[in-house]
């Protein structure tokens, strides 16, 4: 087992497909085809199902996710403070984020930081909301990406981005629009607790008559979530980033309103200079990296 092979598929899964996700890994098609399968071969299951026109994550591969990402990002830490220590002028920002958090923004947010402050690297850390906060408190990260459970203001905060939640259904009409109304009595499949969307689902569908069905069994991924709506388990409720295309989907209204899930970036101290920087960065470019997001 080694790094790149690890990279292969958390590319995979990402871009579902063998090929986008050679060229994202500047690799072959070949080369990351056999990676992925002496993987397998060493760890005596399948990570992936094959077809001709699909790449899908098997079960097993869905568990390996969040101990490769874990993996990667350890990596990633191990090298920046490697060039810390090497050259002492080397800027390094953690940010721990939420699973939530669009691929999307994440890119764009970075990408313009990066390139008005060359000499900074960034290392993204990818954890539960738990384990975020418990970073942030313990210094461990200099800012979290996570998203807004409860509307209290908090005085170290920016708001982000807000972005749309779709409904997936087996029965879906042919309607791109449902209201929310019309689905408070489906049993819905829900993810742990961990990422903050179960609370958000919870608390859009609660009422003061009952509370929302759960289908018992848990999905380890939002494209378990999906699945599992699509084959009649229960329904699902996700923002739109973390829907494949080939889902079918309806987006949510509220009181004639689309139902949406908000984020903000959250810190405990702005001591540090570079951090004040960023802050600075995102408050004053948030609006333009929100508009990419559509492009």
């Amino acid at each position: 087992m080694n790094f790149s092979q690890l990279q292969f598929v958390q590319a995979t899964a990402a871009c579902s497909s063998f090929s986008r996700a050679a060229r994202l890994c500047h690799v072959t098609q070949p080369t990351l085809s056999n990676g992925i399968s002496k993987l397998e071969e060493e760890l005596g299951e399948k990570i992936f199902f094959r077809t001709t026109r699909t790449v899908k994550l098997t079960d097993f591969g869905e568990s390996l996710l969040p101990p490769i990402a874990s993996m990667l990002s350890l990596k990633d830490m191990i090298y920046l403070s490697a060039k810390e220590f090497s050259n002492p002028e080397t800027v390094v920002l953690k940010i721990g984020m939420s699973p939530l958090v669009s691929t999307k923004f994440i890119s764009l947010l970075t990408s313009s930081y990066k390139t008005q402050y060359s000499g900074h690297e960034i290392l993204l850390i990818e954890e539960n909301l738990d384990s975020l906060e418990k970073k942030l408190t313990n210094h461990e990260v200099d800012l979290i990406l996570i998203p807004v459970l409860n509307r209290v203001s908090v005085k170290n905060s920016i708001p982000l981005y807000e972005e749309a939640l779709f409904f997936i259904d087996k029965d879906e009409s042919a309607s791109a629009r449902v209201a929310l109304n019309d689905i408070r009595d489906k049993t819905f499949v829900m993810v742990p607790d961990s990422c903050g969307l179960s609370d958000i689902t919870r608390a859009l569908l609660r009422t003061t008559r009952s509370e929302m069905r759960e289908y018992e069994g848990k999905a380890l991924s939002y494209q378990v979530l999906a699945d599992w709506a699509c084959h009649g388990l229960g329904s699902a409720i996700l923002p739109k980033s973390k829907i494949l295309p080939t889902v079918l989907k309806q987006e949510i209204f509220k009181s004639g309103k689309p139902a949406t899930i908000s984020f903000e970036a959250r810190w405990s101290s702005k001591d540090n200079p570079s951090l004040k920087k960023m802050i600075a960065h995102f408050k004053k470019n948030i609006k333009h990296i929100v508009a990419g997001m559509a492009d």
